[in-house]
């Protein structure tokens, strides 16, 4: 009884939607939205974006999914795929979920980011990204034209 109730957490798709502002304290701890807390998660996986200035949090199947998925792609030579997923994993830094649902971000990471005091959090769908407000404004602006070319296109 306890495997099927396992498997039927672990199968429904986490979401993380929307966009909120939260305090990064000085001890790097920033509070998840509770409507991001699902069942059973209490880890996430921490990576800065290698693009953009941002910290993406992943939770752990997300992280094997990407690395499962890459596998299936065959762009990329078995030796490609290998430092992919060497580097990934190499640079994702475990951050629990406390009790009062905050995550300890890597202060390494926050430090070269620019995270510190208001960040922003947006919700990317299988992850969460956190943002310094400035960056996530700018950002935002650059995709409106993108976003709306899309929506066009799928019908929003």
């Amino acid at each position: 009884m306890c495997i099927v109730a396992d498997l039927a957490e672990s199968s429904e798709p986490r979401l993380f939607a929307g966009t909120l502002q939260h305090v990064l304290d000085d001890n790097h701890r920033v509070t998840v939205p509770s409507r991001w807390r699902h069942e059973g998660l209490s880890e996430f996986f921490a990576l800065p974006d290698p693009r953009r200035s941002f910290l993406i949090l992943l939770p752990a199947e997300e992280l094997q999914r990407m690395a499962t998925e890459l596998e299936s792609v065959q762009e990329y030579s078995r030796a490609q795929q290998r430092q992919y997923i060497r580097q990934l994993f190499a640079r994702a830094t475990s951050c629990m979920l406390d009790r009062q649902g905050r995550l300890v971000l890597p202060a390494d990471l926050c430090s070269a980011l620019g995270l510190r005091g208001e960040v922003v959090l947006a919700g990317g769908g299988a992850r969460i990204e956190v943002w310094q407000p400035d960056n996530w404004q700018r950002n935002s602006h650059e995709e409106d034209s993108t976003f709306a070319e899309i929506a066009d296109r799928v019908g929003l």
